[in-house]
């Protein structure tokens, strides 16, 4: 990665808050299902202390796996470029913003609406990221890399976990506000994994109907879920059969 290719830190948060986000929420049901000391909010000391431990455990996390990755980028041999030093200190800090923000989710009604709304804006701007990549690739003569659908699936994939998030928040929404949930997640403690199940279903086309919408604002999101599911998996699969190569032809020389 060359220096005036270097993401910003803002565009480095775009791409990992939501994947961040998930994996935040997946440490802390999984502290909570081993025993561990529930580090969800106490109010006042305890939610910064929780939100600070959580934060920094997913920050750890995002580091390992870009140093990882790196190691294998330089082992590869389908072109694949490993990040910059820079690169993976902004992706820790990213990630544990991300990690923190998850002591946010049973603090209210409101605090959830507002981080909703966060992961609603950030799945805009990779859809948008999303469109601009596909439309470039599916011109006549471009030459597609690993790299390109490597990207794609990421994108695909941070939707899906963005959804799995606003099914899961919505969900909880409605039981917080007294009304009828949303897709009647049962109350065990796993309504991330059953929001999770939800969603991969529906964008996988699947549709086992053990969950189903149950009032008009899960029936829209549905809708757009289902919709967006089809366009971005459509344009993967044109885009792969066009045939994907290692490297460009000018990395090549």
């Amino acid at each position: 990665m060359t220096p005036s290719s270097e993401p910003t830190f803002l565009k480095v948060v775009l791409t990992h808050f939501v994947p961040c986000f998930f994996v935040g929420a997946i440490l802390l049901l999984a502290a909570k299902q081993a025993g561990l000391p529930d580090l969800l909010p106490q109010n006042g000391v305890g939610d910064l202390a929780g939100g600070a431990l959580n934060g920094l455990a997913v920050a750890g996390l995002i580091t390992v796996f870009h140093l990882r990755r790196n190691l294998t980028a330089r082992r590869s041999a389908i072109g694949r470029v490993p990040v910059s030093r820079a690169f993976i200190r902004k992706a820790a800090l990213a990630g544990f913003l991300g990690g923190a923000a998850d002591v946010l989710l049973t603090t209210g009604s409101w605090t959830v609406l507002a981080l909703s709304a966060i992961i609603w804006t950030i799945l805009i701007w990779n859809l948008r990221a999303f469109i601009r990549r596909t439309e470039i690739m599916l011109r006549p003569g471009s030459v597609i890399t690993w790299e390109d659908v490597g990207e794609l699936l990421r994108i695909y994939l941070t939707t899906l976990i963005g959804f799995t998030l606003v099914n899961a928040a919505l969900d909880g929404l409605h039981i917080l506000a007294g009304a009828p949930p949303a897709f009647g997640f049962p109350d065990n403690g796993d309504s991330l994994v059953n929001a999770l199940y939800f969603t991969v279903v529906t964008m996988t086309t699947l549709g086992f109907g053990d969950f189903v919408p149950r009032t008009g604002d899960a029936k829209g999101l549905l809708i757009i879920q289902s919709l967006l599911s089809y366009f971005m998996f459509a344009l993967m699969v044109g885009i792969i059969t066009r045939g994907v190569t290692g490297k460009r032809p000018s990395d090549r020389e």
